[in-house]
């Protein structure tokens, strides 16, 4: 469906981050050389420390985001600010601490100008030697505040060390978590976006607007350019998200079969969710194709089930 409406409801649901602002009350700057935070930022000139305070209020907020307490040194963080060669501010560095199972593991995460994750660092820990090593840190690289961070579902653990690596995860989660509480803007949706914000009258107008992205996600595995991979990897998370309309009607057919319903609308849910991480690493593979093939066919037997009106989804990947 290429309506007017569609676009908004799409344009509704995306989320803009704004560039970092400063705005909050800092201590008493001090510039750092590059040392230790070169390997996060190498371009940077140099660094200025700054420590802020968080407020009761910041901390209730933070700990009901991260859903864990925080630690007390983090109640004061301290960030290391790096600024290029032209004196502009590029990114940002924080060192914390999580409690792994045998002890703290200690690092540091580092911010862009857009509050995406740059790269994490783990420096001490008495855990397995996977969490250190960037097969697994690269993962947290480029994900921001809207991402998760859970362990399982869009973060692989390193093998026999899933609640280190749950540890670490934390670390990126809580360094963007108590940034945007302090100065980070979280993106609004523009005022001309809510207004027409769309809000589907019933399952078969939800089918339809799921059925544009079926399309560009079909339409990337039939093309195999590369240049689509980010057209598609946007329509599955969208479909995640139409997911959640779902559950707000009664289907046409076998309205009364609730268990079967709830059933097959989790398991599509979770079958999208697992695509879409599959999708942004590995693009069209053996994996995503089998995965969209699955898809394709969950689809295709629940409309069975539960429509009056069959929609056709081709599930030519050829």
């Amino acid at each position: 469906m290429k309506s007017r409406t569609v676009a908004a409801c799409r344009a509704a649901l995306l989320m803009v981050l704004t560039p970092v602002f400063f705005t909050t009350a800092w201590a008493e700057d001090t510039t750092l050389p590059r040392g230790e935070f070169a390997s996060i930022f190498p371009k940077a000139a140099n660094f200025v420390e700054k420590t802020a305070e968080l407020t009761p209020e910041q901390v209730a907020s933070i700990e009901a985001e991260i859903e864990t307490k925080l630690r007390p040194e983090d109640l004061k963080p301290t960030f290391h600010i790096a600024f290029g060669e032209d004196g502009k501010p590029v990114g940002l560095v924080l060192l914390l601490t999580a409690e792994g199972p045998n002890g703290a593991i200690s690092g540091g995460v580092g911010l862009d100008m857009t509050g995406k994750v740059v790269k994490v660092e783990v420096h001490k820990h008495s855990e397995a030697a996977g969490i250190a090593d960037e097969t697994f840190l690269k993962q947290f690289s480029g994900k921001g505040v809207e991402d998760r961070f859970k362990v399982g579902e869009d973060i692989e653990p390193v093998v026999g060390a899933q609640a280190a690596s749950r540890a670490v995860a934390l670390m990126p989660k809580k360094t963007l978590a108590i940034s945007y509480a302090l100065f980070l803007k979280r993106p609004d949706t523009p005022e001309e976006d809510v207004a027409e914000t769309y809000e589907p009258e019933d399952l078969k107008e939800v089918m339809m607007m799921m059925k544009d992205e079926y399309d560009l996600i079909r339409a990337y595995f039939q093309s195999g350019k590369n240049s689509d991979k980010e057209a598609a990897l946007k329509a599955a998370k969208q479909l995640e998200k139409y997911t959640k309309f779902i559950a707000d009607f009664e289907p046409p057919k076998n309205p009364n079969d609730t268990e079967g319903y709830t059933y097959f609308r989790k398991k599509f849910d979770d079958a999208i969710r697992e695509f879409a991480q599959h999708l942004e690493t590995e693009g069209i593979s053996k994996t995503t194709q089998k995965q969209w093939r699955e898809i394709v066919e969950l689809v295709n037997t629940t409309h069975l089930r539960f429509s009056v009106e069959e929609i056709d989804l081709d599930e030519d990947l050829n």
